[in-house]
């Protein structure tokens, strides 16, 4: 086996991988490392920095996709294609020219292990039209130790390609959804007077339309009456109140409990009895994302985006592992 090349999803996570061994060369674009037993021949990390590869836009298929027109729509290209985004050549040339070197043998995608990593790892090589043999470092921690391990117990890329295959599918809908709808509710709407552009997408114009059902709901909200049946109680350390498990609309079924139980207001009781039982509680479930954002919504009102971001940042450090996977630890 020759030199080994490996692809970090951005900068941060090819510095863990390289601290994880000993360090040959730092440059601009890559890191180089010593041989050593994991890499016998010495390897060299690299790194997009997130997408260096996006869908085309419709007009660089199509001039005739570049004006925004009912007549032009649906916008379905017979084969969709990637380019490199415009901001990235200077890293995408980088990344090019390592995987073409002749004495790289084998190629590690070390991308984030999830759908969206195996995505912008795949549609990078495919664009450097690169051919070499492609292993999957599979971590969801940056611990030293977690990553020697990895690389040490590479995994094959069968799973990863039909992850890959995934995204990409995602990726398109997106794309096809987003094209076509925001072109024709923009139009149509425009033709009612409106001015401006709206964007539609899969997934964001879902989420609006909950959120304005919601706002219906409070808005045309009228308040209901309820019965509950409350009981004040006196005890050691003092005064405490409890509600009988019943919440109700009809006040003759709070009165009729009432009255089985033989219970008049201000009645008193005595306790006859007590029966002490051991249990076992299970500690609570480590947090995913989902409900680590909403906890963090709740207590101190930090936007879902905003605490992903933090996540990832303690993950980068170290700190926690890979905030997108079930649990977080």
């Amino acid at each position: 086996m020759g030199k080994i090349a490996i692809l970090a999803e951005k900068p941060s996570q090819a510095r863990a991988y390289a601290d994880a061994f000993k360090i040959k060369k730092k440059e601009k674009t890559f890191i180089e490392l010593e041989p050593c037993s994991t890499f016998p021949n010495g390897a060299v990390i690299t790194w997009a920095v997130g997408h260096l590869v996006e869908l085309k836009e419709p007009k660089e298929y199509q001039k005739e996709w570049e004006k925004w027109s009912l007549g032009s729509l649906p916008i379905i290209p017979q084969k969709f294609e990637d380019k490199v985004v415009s901001k990235m050549y200077t890293q995408f040339h980088a990344v090019k020219k390592i995987f073409n070197d002749p004495q790289v043998t084998m190629i590690y995608n070390g991308c984030d292990s999830e759908r969206e990593g195996s995505n912008i790892f795949y549609s990078l090589l495919k664009m450097t039209k690169v051919n070499k043999p492609v292993k999957r470092l599979w971590i969801n921690s940056l611990e030293v130790e977690e990553i020697r391990k990895g690389f040490n117990h590479m995994q094959s890329n069968e799973r990863d390609l039909l992850m890959y295959q995934e995204a990409k599918t995602r990726q398109i809908s997106d794309w096809l959804v987003g094209m076509n709808c925001s072109r024709l509710y923009t139009l149509l709407l425009q033709k009612k007077g409106f001015r401006g552009s709206i964007s539609i997408g899969r997934v964001q114009s879902p989420t609006v339309y909950l959120i304005y059902k919601r706002q219906q709901e409070i808005e045309h909200f009228k308040p209901e009456k309820f019965y509950e049946i409350e009981g004040v109680f006196k005890a050691q350390n003092g005064i405490y109140k409890g509600k009988a498990n019943l919440k109700t609309k009809e006040r003759a079924e709070a009165v009729q409990l009432l009255q089985q139980h033989g219970i008049e207001p201000l009645d008193t009781g005595l306790i006859t009895s007590i029966t002490n039982k051991k249990k076992r509680i299970a500690p609570p479930k480590l947090h995913a994302l989902s409900t680590l954002q909403a906890a963090a919504n709740k207590r101190w009102k930090y936007s879902p985006s905003h605490v992903l971001k933090l996540t990832q940042s303690l993950y980068e450090k170290k700190l926690v592992s890979y905030p997108r996977t079930l649990s977080i630890k």
